[in-house]
């Protein structure tokens, strides 16, 4: 019987946390040792400005001659024992904020001064009933006496039990009336409600406690996770882009500083903002993105090529964006260099027929959707053969490098030069008329001849120029385009050598 008891009362004092043997409960005292230790302070303080109200009041019930004397003496005695132990907890409390936490001395002081409270609140009330007849102090400290410390239940409820026995008995040998019941049920209706007020409180500590120890333990995890992730990983917030957390990885790739300023946004690392409005779209849509080839920055002035994974997430009750990317950097640089080598002819440096010939089919198609006409010329190197026979097929390639330096020296920017085969080039004049493409190869025969005039090399040098300017109204194919400027070519070449 008495063994079911005790297993009943234990799992009782389980159900509401009244063993304080939860999780991190040390962290639980150290916090609530801190926050009672405030609260006795300021009812310390309350008490000691209270005791002056007090001797005033025992100054003036010392002038009524009606009242006890034996309940003035006991009123005075206890106020005066009042006012002194009051100052000395308020000493004690300040020696102990200088020594924080010693936690067996802050919960000796904090215990000692619960007992005491409710122990003068008793007395005071059972002084009261000899005189009055009421035991109002008793049930008002009490209530006030449950809201200073929010730990310690078993020590709290136990002090409340003895001190509420004492005072039952006391109560029944000085009320000798039929009140006594009464007063004795108030006052046992009291400190349930006391009881029960604590419970609550200490209970809404400890859940809350709990919870937060749940959030810091998943956000550790969260972290771990993040960190030990091989790609940087960043988490900024969907509406400003807000970088809330980066991984060590993130931090190392984006260049971050150990303090990120307020201003620092995650769209800073995209070379091209429309990229990350691009992205927040689809992310609105779809929730998440994935495999988005885009070019980032640094905060050191680099420029990356990265694959983008995006997806909408709640970090800790806000609407964010968990981004991880991969560098790809080198992929594509190797990438560009093996579309370099494929594109290009390895003897001129010029663009190959191959890489030439999609340019000028996209350029072609460009004018049927609508786009402005281009002009093309077709040249051709004269006397190679000759050369090549003379000199050496080596001679022959040092003769067409040169005629390609010559002419990329007179073309713009936007202009394209490839070869089309052996000694046939062909220029792709983006904004250039017809009559302009005609003087820039008349420039660039001119430098032929300042060329031929230094005698640097022991043939002449120089090509014959076909031109052709297409229009949108044209209906012509590109390959008809091509052959009337290869005519254009012979044309010339033929007046040349005055055939």
């Amino acid at each position: 019987m008495v063994r079911e008891y005790f297993r009943g009362l234990s799992r009782f004092s389980n159900i509401l946390l009244l063993n304080m043997d939860f999780k991190n409960h040390l962290e639980f005292e150290r916090k609530h040792l801190l926050l009672s230790l405030q609260r006795g302070e300021i009812f310390t303080g309350f008490v000691f400005i209270l005791s002056f109200l007090n001797f005033y009041l025992d100054f003036i019930l010392h002038q009524d001659p009606s009242v006890d004397i034996i309940y003035l003496r006991n009123l005075f005695t206890m106020h005066v024992i009042i006012f002194l132990l009051s100052i000395v907890y308020l000493v004690a409390y300040s020696l102990l904020k200088k020594n924080l936490p010693n936690s067996c001395a802050a919960k000796a002081l904090l215990l000692s001064e619960i007992s005491l409270i409710v122990l003068f609140a008793s007395a005071l009330s059972l002084n009261s009933q000899r005189f009055t007849g009421n035991i109002n102090a008793y049930i008002m400290i009490v209530l006030a006496a449950a809201l200073v410390i929010p730990i310690y239940p078993k020590w709290v409820l136990s002090i409340y039990a003895v001190n509420h026995m004492l005072f039952l008995i006391g109560l029944s040998y000085l009320c000798t009336d039929n009140s006594v019941v009464v007063k004795q049920f108030n006052a046992t209706t009291t400190i349930l409600i006391a009881a029960v007020l604590f419970l609550l409180l200490y209970r809404y500590n400890v859940t809350n406690f709990l919870n937060e120890e749940m959030l810091k333990e998943d956000r550790q995890t969260f972290i771990k996770l993040f960190e030990i992730n091989p790609f940087p990983l960043l988490i900024c917030r969907f509406d400003d882009g807000k970088i809330q957390y980066a991984n060590n990885r993130a931090v190392l790739f984006y260049g971050l500083p150990e303090e990120p300023s307020d201003d620092l946004n995650y769209t800073h690392f995209y070379k091209n903002v429309q990229d990350f409005n691009s992205i927040r779209k689809k992310l609105e849509a779809d929730r998440k993105v994935t495999d988005y080839l885009v070019e980032q920055k640094t905060l050191l002035g680099q420029t990356k090529y990265t694959v983008v994974n995006c997806e909408l997430i709640d970090y800790f009750g806000e609407k964010s964006i968990l981004s991880g990317v991969a560098d790809i950097s080198e992929i594509k640089r190797i990438e560009n260099k093996l579309n370099l080598h494929a594109s290009t002819d390895p003897l001129t440096g010029v663009l190959n027929r191959r890489a030439g010939m999609d340019l000028l089919q996209m350029r072609f198609e460009g004018v049927q959707c609508g786009k402005t006409g281009f002009s093309l010329c077709f040249f051709d190197i004269d006397n190679l053969k000759t050369v090549n026979d003379t000199f050496g097929h080596l001679e022959g390639d040092a003769m067409i490098i040169d005629v390609c330096k010559v002419i990329m020296q007179e073309l713009h920017q936007d202009d394209v030069i490839f070869r089309y085969g052996g000694d046939e080039f062909v220029i792709l004049f983006e904004n250039s008329c017809e009559r302009e493409v005609r003087e820039t190869c008349a420039r660039i025969a001119q430098q032929f001849e300042a060329l031929n005039q230094s005698k640097q090399k022991p043939y002449w040098i120089d090509a014959s120029f076909g031109v052709f300017s297409y229009k949108p109204e044209m209906n012509l194919s590109l390959e008809r385009i091509i052959e009337i400027a290869d005519k254009d070519m012979y044309y010339n070449k033929a007046k040349k050598q005055g055939l």
